[in-house]
């Protein structure tokens, strides 16, 4: 009797008598609650007219009963995907398998659903099974290729994109997707030729804008960057992440339209827990620490959750510490340029020195660094989960992350816990966020034991200075006259090299009433780009200030540009992101840098190089100070050859404890074997204090 009414429901359905059909169904239902056939069939009448969730619950209980078909538990899991439900849809598509065996369709979804839990290698794995059914669908071979683009295998991926297109070539998906993974591969201008052919056949598709800004801010056409992230906030505006990347973008041009409102609207999302910022997007915003860890928390999170557990056995007695560097910048880059020296000047009789190069670019510099380990390996076209993996295998006790959260970052090799003991040093100018981290390397200016609630690292104390520097440095050629850089002969110069997005209307202000407070006075500036530019003196005439007080100086190699200082009288630091390699680039060529020191990692960095070169009296600590000190400066041409004097004594520079890179050297050492003891006595991580002997001490 009830087969009899199934099929004539299913006649009904078929002859389009949906509501004759579902009368019956539910007829049966009331009657017999375990007939899951018309359990399914219900499900199909309700999920063509829409009704997704009785849909999705009349899959379900059929799922719960005997003779639930293969193809009610496909649809189940469909259903679960579409509702975001992916981990209980590959419960409910592997038991389709098991019931029904494999077909295209199933495999795909299979793989899709991996693909939401980011769960990459099964994902390939799927759609490759998939893809044996079924070598002609370009969704699929779409799939493939951004399983391949996630597991960092980029080549294979292109191939895959590649056979999409010749089956589609109006595939909007594959050229963005193929955009994305030129982007990783460093062919940006490639990259961009493809989101364009996306956005032409797709031009509302937020996500494929964000990739194309993204491409663009790294190609450092931040005016492009600028209009395609207004876009996507116009298209979506709750993209995440996208409010930050915007006014990180419209600083690069010093578009500083309500940019207090605009600061102050991140740093309350960020604290409400969303997804609006990326960590550095931040930094040289007034957000205080509590939000920039928080910031860092969620994105690390996002982005790079830990990987799993992995034990490592104590390293066997005597043998030395083996520390290594991870980094995409051994190259001409300034993390290169602060930390060469000091590679250079490590104890090879008590540790073993590695790195591992995770960009592949070649200059004098990469190979300087290169000799300067033990052992120094190109890791550029490995995958997270393979360098990982490689240094773990290389006996590392200590993996230092010189990259953090900036461009081009690798944080997931940390994910998956390269080494027992791993450090956040000098990339990223704060905390990560990450449990995984166990130390940031700093000093006593840059984080006080009252700060230490705002990083989820422990933190190392140096003695002087976190940073260190290359004492070998040398200066181009005498530098022209003053004319030869379009400098008035006997103004007053301050000057401020440091990046113009850094530059915020709250130091803009100050610069302003300087120059107008100095008779003659100038601000020479580094040409960031051109729209910064005119931005800058746009802004200069509105606070009553011609654009010919300002002067710009153009790219030069670092030789060229450290003899130039010589013109300068005064460095005008920047308040929420200061002054860092620019900073000891300053001071090594002799000339005085005034800053203010915030709250933050990233705003006490000069602050921390002054005290270490022994000029603590250029050290502010409010925006008046800082403006009656500069103006102070101006006005007494003896006191600044004595602050110059002072950072030439008639020994050596070298001798500056800032400038001392043997000093640093045992100083970081101490350091590391402190926490190598720690981790092989079953220690957990804790704060550290390096004194000025070299010992390291924890509480």
């Amino acid at each position: 009797m009830l087969t009899q009414q199934i099929f004539e429901a299913e006649q009904c359905f078929r002859r389009g008598q949906i509501h004759r059909a579902e009368e019956i169904l539910r007829q049966i239902v009331q009657r017999d609650p375990t007939a899951s056939k018309a359990y399914e069939l219900l499900a199909y009448i309700c999920g063509n007219r829409g009704q997704v969730d009785e849909c999705q619950q009349l899959l379900l209980r059929a799922s719960e009963l005997p003779g639930c078909s293969a193809e009610a538990l496909f649809y189940l899991g469909k259903a679960q995907l579409q509702r975001g439900e992916a981990r209980e849809a590959v419960e409910s598509i592997k038991r389709s398998i098991d019931l029904g065996g494999e077909y295209f369709e199933l495999l795909h979804e299979l793989g899709v659903a991996y693909a939401h839990l980011k769960d990459h290698e099964l994902a390939l794995n799927a759609f490759q099974r998939a893809e044996r059914k079924n070598r002609r669908s370009p969704i699929l071979l779409s799939n493939l290729g951004n399983s391949l683009c996630e597991l960092q295998r980029y080549r294979e991926a292109l191939q895959y994109y590649e056979r999409a297109l010749k089956l589609d070539s109006r595939f909007a998906g594959a050229w963005a997707s193929r955009g994305h993974t030129l982007t990783a591969m460093g062919r940006g201008a490639e990259a961009l030729e493809s989101y364009a052919r996306a956005l032409a056949l797709e031009p509302d598709d937020a996500a494929t804008w964000m990739d194309q800004a993204l491409t663009l801010m790294s190609l450092r056409r931040h005016t492009d960057a600028l209009a395609s992230f207004e876009e996507v906030a116009r298209l979506a505006p709750d993209t995440d992440y996208v409010r930050g990347y915007l006014l990180q973008a419209r600083m690069h041009v010093c578009r500083w339209e309500n940019w207090e409102l605009l600061a102050q609207d991140l740093i309350h999302r960020v604290d409400a827990g969303e997804r609006a910022a990326v960590p550095f997007s931040l930094m040289a915003t007034p957000a205080p620490r509590s939000t920039l860890l928080r910031s860092a928390r969620t994105f690390a999170q996002d982005h790079c959750p830990p990987r799993g557990d992995v034990s490592f056995e104590s390293p066997e007695t005597n043998r030395r510490i083996r520390v290594a560097y991870v980094s995409a910048d051994f190259r001409n880059h300034a993390t290169a340029q602060l930390m060469v020296r000091l590679f250079e000047c490590h104890d090879r009789s008590r540790f073993e020195w590695f790195a591992f190069s995770l960009g592949n670019s070649s200059d004098q510099m990469s190979e300087r660094v290169a000799s300067a380990f033990d052992h120094f390996t190109d890791v550029s076209d490995r995958t997270d989960e393979e360098v990982s993996t490689l240094i773990r295998s290389a006996g590392i006790d200590i993996a230092v992350d010189l990259q953090g959260f900036t461009q081009g970052y690798r944080t997931n090799i940390f994910a998956s816990r390269a080494a027992p003991v791993q450090v956040n040093f000098l990339g990223f100018p704060g905390s990560m966020g990450c449990e995984y981290i166990d130390y940031i390397i700093a000093d006593s200016t840059l984080v006080t034991p009252d700060d230490y609630a705002d990083y989820a690292e422990k933190v190392i104390v140096m003695p002087d200075s976190y940073q260190p520097n290359d004492n070998t440095k040398t200066f181009g050629s005498p530098a022209p006259s003053r004319e030869s850089f379009g400098l008035p002969p006997g103004a007053f110069v301050f000057a401020c090299f440091n990046n113009n997005y850094k530059i915020t209307p709250d130091v803009f202000d100050v610069w302003m009433r300087l120059l107008v407070s100095v008779p003659g006075s100038i601000l020479w500036l580094i040409r960031s780009n051109e729209q910064a530019t005119a931005s800058l003196e746009a802004e200069a005439q509105l606070r009553g200030v011609g654009p010919s007080r300002i002067v710009w100086a153009e790219p030069v190699t670092l030789p060229q540009h450290l003899a130039r200082h010589v013109h300068a009288d005064l460095f005008l630091d920047t308040f929420h992101y200061g002054a860092h390699t620019t900073c000891s680039d300053a001071l090594w060529a002799g000339l005085p840098v005034l800053t203010m020191a915030g709250q933050t990692f990233a705003s006490r960095v000069s602050a921390s190089l002054l005290n270490a070169a022994g000029l603590p009296e250029l050290v502010t600590h409010s925006v008046s100070e800082y403006e009656e000190v500069a103006k102070a400066l101006a006005a007494s041409p003896q006191r600044l050859c004595e602050l110059r004097h002072r950072l030439q004594p008639p020994t050596n520079r070298r001798d500056l404890p800032l400038f001392d890179t043997p000093r640093y050297a045992r100083h970081i050492e101490a350091a590391y074997v402190a926490m190598a003891d720690r981790w092989c006595r079953g220690l957990p991580p804790d704060h550290i204090t390096v004194m000025d002997s070299a010992v390291a001490t924890t509480p």
